[in-house]
């Protein structure tokens, strides 16, 4: 077995726990990581990384799409959305960080 075999099938496993694995970003990747999910929610539907690259899944449209360094620039000028705004799109990752987590606990 190939270790590129090996490594797809971990990942497929890793994917049925439900665990994600993260990769290691640059700061600019990253940051426009960030951006796609947390400054447009009502646009992004979904946002990753996968070996260093960044795709983006927009509302609306069932295609995943790679995110281009041209589109970096774009990401990175949108300003960032005022802290405590929670909507009914607001991924949970904006929660965390607004401190509004309603996520529940199982701590008696």
């Amino acid at each position: 077995m190939t270790d590129r075999r090996r490594a797809e099938l971990v990942m497929i496993h890793v994917q049925r726990t439900g665990i994600y694995i993260n990769d290691d970003l640059t700061k600019t990747n990253a940051e426009v990581l960030a951006s796609l999910r947390l400054k447009e929610p009502e646009l992004v539907e979904k946002a990753w990384s996968r070996d260093g690259k960044l795709f983006v899944r927009y509302r609306g449209n069932d295609l995943n799409e790679i995110v281009s360094s041209d589109k970096y620039r774009l990401w990175l000028a949108k300003p960032w959305p005022i802290r405590n705004q929670v909507t009914p799109r607001t991924t949970y990752a904006r929660k965390v960080l607004d401190g509004s987590n309603t996520r529940p606990t199982n701590k008696p």
